[in-house]
């Protein structure tokens, strides 16, 4: 892990919901080719239901993580001018990512009564099925 960024984050509430909380997340990855590095963007939401199950923001993250790829391990990854990471690479890179929220979300929420948020086991396959395929040729160096 070559880096670790907050994007965004914030509590949208001054007072611990009552009810039910749920959240959304999202996952998406970037390439930057001149450099070896595969970025992980991790997001993620909760929401209260509330009574009249609006679905009221109340605290939300976003972080990216980049790892640096070993020459060898990156070469390995491209042919015919494309790179292909495959679903189980992308996992382990965004299983490590997830990790990190939870510390930036223990972190951000100490000795408040969002401390008890916690980030619970996300089942990664379920979200990233398909193959990062990235041509080399036409892609921008981010």
């Amino acid at each position: 892990m070559a880096r670790i960024s907050v994007g965004q984050f914030a509590i949208l509430t001054d007072t611990m919901p009552q009810g039910d909380l749920s959240y959304a997340v999202h996952v998406g990855f970037k390439v930057a080719s001149n450099a070896m590095r595969i970025a992980c963007e991790f997001g993620v939401t909760f929401e209260s239901s509330g009574d009249n199950d609006n679905g009221e923001k109340i605290l939300l993250l976003e972080e990216t993580c980049e790892f640096d790829i070993h020459p060898d391990s990156w070469n390995g990854l491209i042919k015919d001018n494309k790179m292909t990471v495959v679903p189980s690479d992308l996992c382990l890179l965004a299983n490590q990512t997830v990790g990190v929220a939870r510390g930036i979300l223990y972190c951000k929420t100490e000795n408040t009564p969002f401390t008890q948020f916690i980030l619970p086991p996300i089942n990664l396959t379920t979200l990233i099925k398909e193959n990062l395929v990235v041509d080399l040729e036409s892609a921008v160096a981010e």
